[in-house]
């Protein structure tokens, strides 16, 4: 989880033109639950399972190391990870900073 959330991460950053961030310094997951299917029966536009099945909502904390002078930032974000043939695939659904 972490590793696909860094990724993602990274690369936003990087199309912002910020290519410092490497990794986390802290990351904690703090729960998951089954995603509810979207758009309807037929799985919505993105297709993939009929029931939403093999695709969670998870929300997790993760601090970026401080930059000079400045306090830790911690957000909270929440991801939807589903299974794909390559292995697991992450959707960002937002992050607030705390």
């Amino acid at each position: 989880m972490r590793k696909l959330v860094e990724a993602h991460t990274r690369r936003a950053l990087e199309r912002q033109g910020n290519a410092a961030f490497r990794a986390f310094d802290n990351f904690r997951k703090q729960g998951c639950v089954e995603a509810k299917p979207k758009g309807g029966p037929s799985g919505g536009p993105t297709g993939g399972s009929q029931d939403g099945s093999g695709q969670y909502d998870c929300y997790y904390a993760a601090t970026f190391v401080p930059q000079p002078g400045q306090p830790p930032l911690t957000v909270n974000g929440k991801g939807r990870f589903r299974r794909t043939d390559k292995g697991m695939a992450f959707e960002d659904l937002g992050a607030q900073p705390r």
